[in-house]
């Protein structure tokens, strides 16, 4: 809240050195080259702070307070102090003393320098000097549940944070309130308040990511659907269309998730795999085809290979004839740097079908040394000891794969385990 105490405290001094000179008394041996001196001087602070020269702005406002005893420029350069870490501190606070019962401004920051030192008495009663004019002003009640917190007193301090915010509804105070409800792990308060900001103030980065999370937790799709296109909005950040489209690929909403693919335009390595969960291979090859003629990456023909073998197997179409020629574009594209997954794919495809098992068994060993712990990768290269007639050491290998209960209740985990016992008992 007091990020922006600066701001108006210097908006107060300039709109002050802008009026008509008629109007300024600073001193009685006021003159003409003086005035242009202030607000020469005045402008330089101004401009310190606008470049981020806090110390240099500090000093100047500082200088300027001594030389002409407005405290305004006192509260500016106490201000910078606190808020940047800078030294001079302690000097500060001892010039501010006089002026603490006429300048609540001064008052507040010295109640901020007095948390920062641990003197939470002196803290404590500034404070409550500052809630007995009973202004109901949101940065004293604010502060004084700062105070609080710093006592080890949560729940009062939550009792006038939440007193604070109703005047005020700022998202780092928000986020004060909340931080103590996790601290009582209070769920419940915490999303009321999220969901009232948001539905008051918009979606802002920082509550809905929180909310996202929340929903995430509670399993709450549709919800979670609102936050991550609102997210998107807000930032125009790409990556939320793609949490939204992974979340809806896990929850079997494929189509839904092509349409955002579609109408967000996300990268076209993802429409690819929609279509081809979706299995609407023409638009998938179509697809795969125009990035390999963009950007001559061997990874899209390998990519088309694939695609191929999963139209024809989804057509049982899968012959000789089609097995060599999904080979002969695994062999134009596949080489040792090739992805893992291609590696494994081609690999596989020449074991399975016999086409060179040897060859096959080395590829599916080049996508081992990049992906050593891989179960499918591990179950390829058993299978291929089991088709020169290894069966032991494919056994071996295969035993690998059973901590994955879900790999080894797969099909063709299921049928590589029955072959090579059957094997094994010969």
């Amino acid at each position: 809240m007091y990020r922006n105490l600066l701001f108006i405290l210097i908006f107060g001094i300039f709109l002050s050195a802008c009026v008509d000179k008629k109007t300024i008394v600073v001193y009685k041996d006021y003159k003409e080259q003086k005035s242009n001196e202030f607000d020469s001087r005045l402008m330089q602070a101004l401009t310190y702070s606008h470049f981020n020269e806090y110390e240099q702005a500090r000093d100047e406002f500082l200088a300027l307070f001594k030389d002409y005893n407005i405290t305004s420029f006192l509260e500016n350069a106490y201000f910078l102090t606190l808020a940047n870490n800078l030294d001079k501190a302690s000097e500060l606070d001892n010039l501010a003393k006089p002026y603490l019962n006429q300048n609540d401004n001064l008052k507040r920051l010295s109640v901020l320098y007095s948390l920062q030192n641990f003197n939470l008495a002196r803290a404590e009663k500034l404070a409550k000097e500052l809630l007995a004019k009973k202004s109901n002003d949101p940065r004293d009640l604010e502060l004084y549940a700062d105070v609080l917190v710093a006592k080890n007193e949560p729940k009062n301090a939550i009792k006038y944070y939440r007193l604070a915010y109703k005047h005020f509804q700022n998202e780092d105070l928000l986020f004060k309130i909340i931080g103590l409800y996790a601290s009582f792990n209070d769920a419940k308060n915490i999303k009321i308040l999220l969901e009232n900001f948001k539905k008051t103030n918009g979606c802002t980065l920082k509550t809905c990511l929180l909310l996202a999370q929340i929903y995430n937790g509670e399993r709450n799709i549709k919800a979670l659907k609102d936050i991550y296109i609102s997210l998107y909005e807000t930032s125009h950040n790409k990556d939320f269309i793609l949490a939204l489209i992974e979340l809806l690929n896990l929850q079997n909403q494929k189509e839904e998730a092509l349409q955002l693919a579609l109408k967000y335009d996300v990268k076209d390595d993802v429409k690819i795999f929609l279509y081809q969960s979706l299995n609407q291979f023409e638009e998938a090859k179509k697809l795969t085809l125009k990035m390999y003629e963009q950007d001559k990456d061997k990874k899209y023909l390998l990519r088309l290979a694939v695609i191929e073998f999963e139209e024809a197997n989804f057509k049982n179409q899968l012959n000789p004839e089609k097995i060599s020629q999904i080979a002969k574009k695994f062999e134009e594209g596949i080489d040792e740097n090739s992805e893992p997954l291609y590696l494994n794919y081609y690999g596989y495809l020449l074991i399975d079908y016999d086409l060179d098992v040897k060859k096959g068994m080395r590829l599916v060993e080049l996508a081992l040394e990049k992906e050593p712990n891989n179960f499918y990768y591990i179950d390829s290269l058993a299978w291929g000891y089991y088709k020169l007639g290894d069966c032991q050491k494919a056994w071996e290998l295969l035993k690998q794969t059973f901590s994955d209960e879900e790999f080894s209740n797969s099909q063709e985990s299921k049928t590589h385990i029955k072959a090579i016992k059957e094997c094994l008992s010969q």
